[in-house]
C-alpha cells in the first residue's frame, strides 16, 4: 500500500494522542473515529506504515530540536551574562557606570563570574600529590612465596611435634 496525505494525518492525530497520555490502542479507537474509518483499519495503518517507529524516530527528532533550542538559549543568556559582567568591569574601569564595584571581594566576584561563564579556571590549586606506578607483577616473587610458605609450614610441624 503506498501512503497516501490520509494515512499521514490519520498518524499525525494518532501521535497527537500518544503525546498527550493516551495509549495506543485508545489512540487508534479515537483516530478512527476522527477519519471515519474502521477501527481495523487504523490497525492496518499503524502495522503497513510502522507507526510505532515512526512516533519513536518523530519523538528523538522532538527531543533533540527542543535540546538544540535549550542549547541556543542558554548560549545566548551566558552571552548576555558575560556582557553585563564586561560592562561592570569596563565602567568600573572608566568610573563612570552607577553600579559601582566598591571591594576587591566585588571585583573578584566579577571577574570569576566572567571566567565560569568562558570555563575558564577560577581558582589555581597547589599539586602535592606523586604518583607512583607499580608493577604488582615485578613485586610478586612466586618462588620465594613458596619458600616462605614451606618453613611456615615447617616451624608449624615442628611445634607439634
Amino acid at each position: 500500500m503506498r501512503e497516501q496525505r490520509k494515512h499521514m494525518d490519520a498518524f499525525s492525530y494518532w501521535f497527537g494522542l500518544t503525546e498527550k497520555g493516551y495509549t495506543i490502542s485508545e489512540s487508534v479507537k479515537a483516530t478512527a473515529e476522527h477519519c471515519d474509518v474502521a477501527v481495523r483499519t487504523i490497525w492496518v495503518w499503524y502495522d503497513e506504515f510502522d507507526w510505532n517507529d515512526r512516533a519513536v524516530k518523530k519523538r528523538e527528532d522532538i527531543n533533540k530540536k527542543m535540546e538544540e533550542q535549550e542549547n541556543q538559549t542558554l548560549a545566548e543568556n551566558r552571552a548576555n551574562y558575560l556582557k553585563i559582567l564586561h560592562k561592570l568591569l569596563d565602567n568600573y574601569i572608566k568610573d563612570g557606570f552607577p553600579v559601582q564595584i566598591e571591594t576587591v571581594k566585588d571585583l573578584e566576584t566579577v571577574i570569576k563570574n566572567c571566567l565560569v561563564l568562558q570555563d575558564a579556571p577560577t581558582d589555581v590549586i597547589k599539586n602535592n600529590t606523586t604518583q607512583v606506578n607499580i608493577d604488582a607483577e615485578q613485586l610478586f616473587d612466586e618462588g620465594l612465596m613458596m619458600k616462605i610458605a614451606q618453613q611456615e609450614e615447617e616451624l608449624e610441624n615442628e611445634k607439634d611435634e
